[in-house]
């Protein structure tokens, strides 16, 4: 990047230019490996069979490069800081007011790196020819695609690092992408050739848009407009909640009410006191703010993020019901495990619209780990705003040494689940049968504490012993039930009842 522009970009033409040049130096690159293939190729092929079945021959004769993936461009050679360094002059600029167009769709859609990327590509031959004749060398002379506009093969090529990247960017562009549903990005007709051959091109008013010397976010509402003309007018949101389109109903966020008092909470006392302390902050803030008439400009920002390690079934989701039932507010929940990666923007525009006050994500490492399919930069958009709002967001797994290093140090807690210990164990069977439903009194409570469950587990035998009872008509449900439901779970133990006391009759004296 230029070294002059340390404070943001002058203007939309400053931000383009540091853009292109970007893009050129990864044609550039590309070229020169495509000259080296062609090179080795041409002293081993005798006709255009040999050419058509390089990929295969290749492998056999040299052991040079990588064989693995059909790529042009070198992973290495990439600047792995000009994301995050691009990134924090585009926020500078935004700090000045000056509105650049491209970052400025990325966040109003919910773009993903890939396709601001392939925007950028699509523009580049409306500013230069010189990228169209990149173009065609890269896609070939036998290519069918005879046009100055990248191909959608070849926007997949240079963008995307792996065949797993290949896979989610094509059908994500197919599927749901926000680009073909405005129409701001058509594929041209490719006669009777593959979709790979379908030149990319953009609409003609959102190119005027991206070349604007000052654009504006009402030409780019206006630009948006017409796919929005059918709906309803939606009443005006603040501008964090606007940059993505609202969700009526959240489809993969779950919306959890129930309840879960500390006094319930089987955990360590320190563990417990770290969670109501994240509470109080939530709580002092509002306060804050409404008591004393202060400005919540002039405030750190209210948001906290936390990291709850441990295995499945030591606590985490109860912790987080705890803090929702003291915030009086429910628990919204999503398994990132569960969710196709094509559907990471519908999440996040979930998120953003939902606004929940406590948000569980499960399996974080999906998005925490150094090779996530999602983009450090919607990841850190996605910490930044979640920050601006009194809301605490829980990121859950199940060890801390998935996470990379630059998203542990922006963790304001990092609490640790152990399994439970024999006293824990106690009181979770103990609580895992609510008051309502009667109890013998043969349960050998200590007995079954010996064994090593998870409190997700011990919840799920004493829900599967209370259906027992009920089954079977019994006044109560015994220590036979419990068993009964053990076995069902693969654990075959021998515990004995407990036997009634016998009370001591006192001899009275004559």
């Amino acid at each position: 990047m230029p070294a002059e522009q340390t404070d943001g970009f002058a203007d939309n033409w400053a931000y383009l230019r540091t853009e292109l040049h970007w893009l050129e130096r990864l044609l550039m690159a590309a070229v020169a490996k495509q000259r080296k293939e062609a090179k080795e190729i041409d002293r081993v092929a005798q006709s255009k069979a040999d050419r058509a079945t390089s990929h295969w021959w290749k492998g056999i004769i040299t052991a040079e490069g990588n064989i693995a993936y059909d790529e042009y461009r070198q992973p290495a050679g990439v600047k792995t800081s000009y994301s995050s360094q691009i990134e924090a002059q585009i926020q500078a600029s935004q700090r000045q007011g000056i509105v650049l167009a491209l970052p400025a769709l990325r966040d109003r859609l919910g773009l993903n790196l890939f396709e601001k990327n392939l925007v950028l590509m699509s523009l580049a031959p409306e500013v230069n020819r010189r990228y169209s004749k990149l173009y065609h060398y890269l896609q070939g002379e036998d290519s069918p695609a005879k046009t100055d506009l990248p191909t959608l093969d070849l926007v997949l090529r240079l963008l995307c690092k792996n065949d797993q990247e290949w896979r989610v960017a094509r059908n994500h562009l197919m599927g749901s992408s926000r680009l073909i549903r405005h129409k701001l990005l058509n594929f041209l007709p490719a006669a009777e050739n593959t979709l790979l051959n379908a030149p990319l091109k953009l609409s003609v008013p959102l190119i005027n848009y991206l070349l604007a010397d000052h654009p504006t976010l009402q030409t780019l509402d206006e630009l948006l407009t017409p796919a929005d003309a059918s709906k309803p007018t939606e009443p005006a949101a603040p501008a964090l909640i606007r940059k993505v389109p609202r969700v009526a109903t959240p489809v993969l966020l779950q919306h959890i009410t129930l309840t879960q008092i500390w006094s319930d909470l089987v955990l360590p006392t320190s563990t417990i006191e770290q969670l109501q302390q994240m509470a109080k902050r939530i709580q002092g803030y509002s306060a804050a703010v409404e008591n004393w008439n202060l400005a919540s400009e002039a405030m750190v920002p209210p948001g906290l993020v936390a990291l709850l390690t441990g295995e499945p079934g030591t606590g985490k989701t109860a912790a987080a019901l705890a803090l929702a039932t003291e915030l009086q507010t429910p628990l919204w929940q999503v398994d990132l495990a569960a969710i196709d990666p094509i559907d990471y923007t519908d999440l996040l525009s979930e998120i953003r619209t939902t606004a929940p006050t406590v948000l569980l994500i499960d399996s974080a490492q999906v998005w925490l780990k150094r090779a996530a399919l999602v983009s450090a930069v919607q990841l850190q958009q996605f910490w930044t705003e979640r920050r601006q709002q009194a809301a605490i967001t829980l990121f859950s797994l199940t060890h801390s040494a998935a996470v990379q290093v630059r998203w542990q140090r922006q963790l304001d807690q990092q609490i640790q689940f152990v399994p439970p210990g024999a006293i824990e164990r106690l009181l979770l069977w103990q609580n895992a049968f609510p008051v309502k439903v009667p109890l013998e009194s043969d349960i050998n409570w200590t007995a079954l504490a010996e064994l090593p469950l998870n409190r997700r587990e011990i919840q799920t035998l004493g829900q599967e012993a209370i259906c027992y009872a009920a089954a079977e008509s019994a006044s109560a449900v015994s220590l036979s039930h419990i068993l009964q439901a053990l076995v069902q779970y693969g654990w075959r133990v021998e515990i004995q009842p407990l036997r009634p006391k016998r009370r001591s009759k006192k001899k009275t004296e004559a």
